[in-house]
């Protein structure tokens, strides 16, 4: 019997690998962009194995499928604000010269991420299965992971190079853990602890950052750390940046566990 949603689904991966090769070989030898269709690619892998996966796994799947649409969209972002000079230098011959091709590339890199991530739901569609127990709040919780993870290397790369700040990014992450860990735990010691963890790790963030805000040596140590070609952002922005990355790695662990109510 004759599957068209596989058909299509083949054929959309096709075009999407075919968009991507064509950007490298045709327009910007900038393999960086591979990462984008990367990103697409373990959306929809995953999306897909989350919809027939067992409840169990479910919000795993989910949870990284949001992962990879985060990232697309911080990857398409962050080539589009802080790489665009550097792929314009290395636009190919015949389109050098033309500033928007730069802007294209990623886009048409986008445009194929797209495309792989949707392509597996055609594949499925031809086979008949059917996708059940989408869990929305493990891709929001995916998409704030990897939005968070972004913010926080951006803050490091191109704002102050003062690694120290990665602190708050791994303290908002495993604070939200602990705090999970001790909603389903339900009875006993561990929940217990697990809160008193989470507490901790919670005072350690806001005390962290009003601490590096008003003291006139962190704020120095930061902004001597800030790279000479980037524009004056102050002694403060980084810490505060950082802090927000922090909160937001928080709130995106406790939207996967939340999607996941069996578990509490």
């Amino acid at each position: 019997m004759v599957k068209p949603g596989s058909i299509v689904g083949g054929f959309i991966i096709a075009i999407s690998i075919a968009m991507q090769v064509i950007t490298l070989v045709e327009i910007v030898s900038y393999y960086w962009l591979l990462f984008i269709w990367a990103a697409g690619l373990i959306a929809g892998v995953t999306y897909v194995l989350g919809g027939l996966a067992f409840d169990s796994d479910k919000m795993e799947y989910f949870t990284i499928s949001g992962i990879g649409f985060g990232s697309i969209i911080a990857v398409t972002v962050y080539f589009c604000v802080f790489q665009a000079e550097s792929i314009y230098n290395m636009l190919l011959p015949l389109v050098a010269g033309k500033a928007l091709w730069a802007f294209g590339a990623v886009g048409l890199s986008t445009g194929s991420a797209i495309l792989m991530a949707i392509a597996p739901l055609f594949v499925v569609a031809g086979t008949g299965k059917q996708m059940k127990g989408v869990k929305p709040g493990a891709i929001i919780g995916g998409i704030l992971i990897s939005s968070s993870l972004f913010l926080q290397i951006i803050t490091v790369i191109h704002f102050a190079k003062y690694y120290w700040l990665l602190v708050f990014w791994f303290i908002g992450l495993v604070g939200a853990i602990s705090l999970a860990i001790g909603a389903r735990a339900k009875w006993g010691y561990n929940s217990t602890e697990a809160f008193v963890t989470a507490g901790i790790f919670i005072g350690i963030l806001l005390v962290l950052v009003i601490w590096w805000t008003v003291s006139p040596s962190m704020k120095a140590n930061i902004t001597n750390t800030i790279p000479g070609v980037t524009h004056p952002i102050g002694e403060i922005l980084p810490t505060v940046i950082s802090f927000i990355s922090g909160v937001i790695a928080f709130f995106g662990v406790l939207f996967c566990t939340a999607s996941e109510k069996s578990r509490y």
